[in-house]
């Protein structure tokens, strides 16, 4: 696999869902794809972006195999080559020695081999911003990591483990392999937090830009009160997965009313949460078919009541008979809403970056198209940004090559971002007072206003693409030094 399906595109089984992933479109609401249209030369308008990413052709445009090279090349210099896969403990983890690493809180991520240099620069990133806690590293059989990347891995980390959890999962008869291969795509998030043995868990997608450790999350009143944070998605409506018609009613309703709450050991009977009160709930009001944002998701599992238990079979039982969620994204909170445990969304909507190929701040000001932005989550505090979720600001080749020429110039590499979404709460589209008036891609907030980026974002995004450019490169001297550069404090 090249790069070009990193984890938030990987796909399994739902080979239509692929395919709009890939094509950096992901297929949502009708009149969401009808506003994006637009007419215009594709190839005349990617010559830029291609003469950008000029310099770098040598090395992005075929990824598989500088990929292996440079993994290679690392094995080789640490003597880490010879992986033998049967040295694993019941859990299946794959350690470079046997430690005594803390799981009382540690963080999970996602990977099979193109998306590697990207999780280990996160992986990097992460040390560099005071975070030492166990990472695991989940993947689905063992072709979908090969020796070279495992190498690569342990050997630029030692609190890091390599878990297969499909395997695991297969040996102990929870599942048939066959239903396991399922899982090689979106859904082995859910199922890694099912599986990981770490108590208090955060669960991260490698193409997440952090302006701070993620663990400060830990320290905040709606995590502290209910074990969990979660945040929200851009508000896009559609008769689609939770918001689709079953005999004549609402799919989340009708899941709430019909779910089997006693094989759980819960009382029987609906009874929705605060989070589905209709006064504040676009998914219950049926004003939005997506919920949640899984690019970062905090779950104390001692805290978790039967959500782990339920989150399993909605992920091996329910999502087959009626799809209920773009990807994994609804299973965290759905889990929790169906377990009747109580849990915590961010109080603000999600922002958005600053499109620089897409030229945001000179077309439409005060809507931007860019990679989703989270908040920290919490009331009473100025505005924090926390993270970024956003692959075009490291890959300059985030989509293939073949569809440089069709896809929206807001996915395209986004060199120099400028501005970030102000912090609010969360609320659907609304309309731009610009004099703009062409079309917008789905990934716009339009109106929700532009402010610039904290000084210290340009140096840390500079700092994480050496890190990535190094890696890839097959430079893993790269790795060996956090770039104090100017401005990050």
């Amino acid at each position: 696999m090249s790069e070009g399906s990193v984890l938030i595109s990987r796909a399994g089984s739902d080979a239509p869902r692929r395919k709009d992933f890939d094509d950096a479109n992901p297929r949502r609401s009708q009149t969401s794809i009808q506003r994006a249209k637009r007419k215009r030369n594709g190839w005349f308008y990617a010559v830029p972006f291609l003469l950008l990413a000029g310099l770098l052709y040598s090395f992005a445009v075929v990824p598989t195999n500088v990929e292996k090279t440079s993994m290679s090349s690392f094995g080789q210099q640490y003597g880490t080559n010879n992986i033998n896969r049967s040295n694993r403990k019941e859990n299946t983890a794959l350690r470079m020695e046997v430690t005594s690493i803390s799981r009382d809180k540690g963080i999970i991520m996602c990977m099979h081999d193109g998306a590697v240099p990207m999780g280990l620069s996160l992986i990097r990133e992460l040390r560099c911003l005071g975070n030492q806690e166990l990472v695991q590293i989940y993947h689905c059989f063992p072709e979908e990591i090969s020796n070279n990347s495992i190498s690569l891995l342990l050997a630029a980390d030692d609190k890091l483990e390599i878990v297969d959890v499909c395997s695991d999962l297969v040996q102990r008869g929870v599942l048939a392999e066959n239903k396991a291969r399922e899982f090689r795509s979106w859904w082995i998030k859910p199922l890694a937090m099912y599986h990981t043995d770490i108590k208090e868990v955060l669960l991260l997608d490698v193409d997440d830009i952090f302006m701070r450790d993620p663990a400060v999350l830990r320290t905040t009143e709606g995590y502290q009160r209910t074990g969990t944070t979660f945040f929200y998605d851009r508000v896009l409506s559609s008769k689609e997965f939770l918001n689709q018609d079953v005999n004549g009613t609402q799919y989340l309703r009708y899941l709430l009313d019909t779910f089997d709450y006693e094989k759980f050991g819960l009382p029987p009977g609906a009874s929705p949460s605060s989070h589905l009160d209709p006064k504040i709930s676009f998914v219950w009001t049926r004003q939005s078919s997506h919920e949640q944002d899984s690019s970062l998701v905090a779950i104390d599992k001692t805290r978790a009541g039967q959500a782990i238990n339920v989150m399993l079979y909605l992920i091996t039982e329910q999502r087959f008979i009626r799809e209920f969620s773009y990807g994994d994204k609804e299973t965290f909170w759905l889990s929790f809403e169906l377990a009747k445990q109580e849990y915590f969304f961010s109080p603000w909507g999600n922002g958005d970056i600053s499109s620089s190929t897409n030229g945001d701040m000179d077309k439409h000001s005060d809507s931007l198209c860019g990679s989703i932005v989270q908040y920290m989550p919490v009331k009473d505090s100025p505005p924090e940004f926390l993270y970024v979720n956003g692959k075009a600001l490291l890959n300059p080749f985030p989509v293939p090559m073949e569809k440089l020429g069709t896809a929206s110039h807001n996915v395209l590499f986004n060199t120099n971002p400028t501005h970030l979404t102000p912090r609010q709460k969360r609320r659907p589209n609304g309309s731009s007072k610009t004099d703009y008036k062409g079309g917008y891609a789905m990934e716009c907030l339009i109106g929700f206003g532009a402010e610039p980026l904290p000084k210290q974002f340009a140096p840390q995004l500079l700092r994480r693409r050496m890190f990535y450019f190094g890696i890839r490169m097959g430079v893993l001297s790269a790795l060996d030094q956090c770039f104090p550069f100017d401005g990050m404090k």
